[in-house]
């Protein structure tokens, strides 16, 4: 059972470095609290059948990296906006072709037909 969590926190942990060193920041949240959880249970077994394993501390010490690599980044990286004008005068000409396409249908056609 405790070989299942250590297995489990490791993956957790390392898959968390990974996701907060890429883009995906975002997404480092959830392996590092897997990882997080899995390692206050392999505490708790340690404590209960007093054995000693260097491998919490490598678990946290991943999910403590994890972590300031997420919140680093999602307190300093910016959100580059680009050029929002040209966005505004696409989304103008779509409303023109939109409103020129129902002024050409009849509508007093479908109404009558049905």
């Amino acid at each position: 059972m405790k070989r299942l969590f250590i297995i489990l926190g490791f993956i957790a942990a390392i898959l968390a470095v990974i996701l907060a060193v890429t883009p995906l920041s975002n997404l480092a949240i959830l392996p590092t609290i897997i990882g997080f959880i899995c390692g206050l249970i392999i505490l708790y077994l340690t404590k209960k059948y007093q054995k000693k394993t260097k491998s919490i501390q490598y678990i946290f010490l991943l999910v403590i990296i994890a972590l300031s690599l997420t919140i680093y980044k999602g307190i300093f990286t910016t959100t580059e906006i680009g050029n929002v004008e040209e966005l505004e005068t696409k989304e103008e000409e779509s409303v023109e072709d939109s409103k020129e396409l129902l002024e050409g249908l009849d509508l007093d056609e479908i109404d009558t037909e049905q």
